[in-house]
């Protein structure tokens, strides 16, 4: 069953449900657009930040881009890297073993595209991250804020989507004329002289817009098609009967929202 919302879902603003539809959400944005990306002559990457939730409840990044090393039990002997020959290694005077709970460590990966050139030397033209719950509140924001200002300052085009209400967003203080809106769309696009940044706020019961992602000046802009990225990523994320859409949504609404919203499902015969 596809989404009864015209847009966004709002339903779907919540662990680990939204764990599953980020992931299913930027890989269908990348295949969705990688065609047309190649005509350009460019390559659409998805890369991933590795997170793990702490038995205190920080959120730790692991690595970035690439995958951690699962550590090993016990090693073998040891060689020199030249010769091939076996060495003596010293023996610790002392161990401690201390015990982790796997229960209590949580690891997850964000996944992000990343716009190449397509040739030997793969110059990064364009980073599109889409948030997730730690990149707005949390122990790990101002980590996702410096690796935001690395962005931003490179010589790369960054887009920000933000689909998600909770948490607070510092992309949308540069655009105090903007009536408030749940989800934000941030474009910092290089120009010869800097950078201007472009804004575009979507509210509650309008439709995912299409995005232009600009790579070079002297290629088309690469549309991002974010509807049609929703609905697959949606019809892969969400089993039947996972959201009860006759309760209230995760978060608070206005009360014109939560008008709309109880409308919107009574007409999809979804609430009585």
């Amino acid at each position: 069953m596809p989404s009864p919302f015209p847009g966004m879902d709002p339903y779907l603003e919540v662990n680990p449900l939204w764990q599953r539809f980020h992931a299913w959400f930027v890989r269908k944005l990348a295949e969705i657009s990688l065609p047309k990306a190649q005509r350009f002559g460019c390559w659409i990457d998805v890369e991933h930040s590795v997170y793990q939730r702490e038995p205190t409840g920080e959120l730790t990044l692991l690595g970035e881009p690439d995958d951690t090393l699962a550590l090993e039990r016990g090693a073998g002997p040891a060689f020199d890297p030249v010769g091939g020959v076996a060495v003596a290694i010293a023996r610790p005077h002392a161990v401690r073993e201390i015990a982790l709970d796997p229960a209590t460590l949580e690891r997850f990966k964000q996944a992000y595209l990343v716009v190449r050139e397509q040739d030997e030397y793969r110059r990064v033209l364009a980073v599109v991250e889409v948030l997730s719950p730690a990149n707005k509140s949390g122990d790990y924001v101002p980590r996702y804020q410096e690796k935001r200002r690395r962005f931003i300052a490179s010589a790369a085009h960054f887009l920000e989507i933000d689909l998600l209400r909770a948490g607070a967003n510092p992309s949308r203080d540069a655009f105090p004329e903007f009536a408030f809106a749940p989800y934000f769309i941030f474009l910092a696009r290089k120009t010869s002289r800097g950078r201007s940044e472009e804004a575009i706020t979507v509210r509650l019961h309008d439709p995912l817009p299409v995005v232009g992602l600009p790579t070079t000046a002297s290629r088309p802009i690469l549309p991002l098609d974010l509807p049609t990225a929703f609905a697959a990523a949606y019809d892969l994320s969400v089993p039947t009967g996972v959201i009860h859409y006759d309760r209230p949504p995760p978060g608070p609404l206005s009360e014109t929202d939560a008008a709309w919203v109880d409308e919107c499902l009574r007409q999809k015969g979804l609430r009585s």
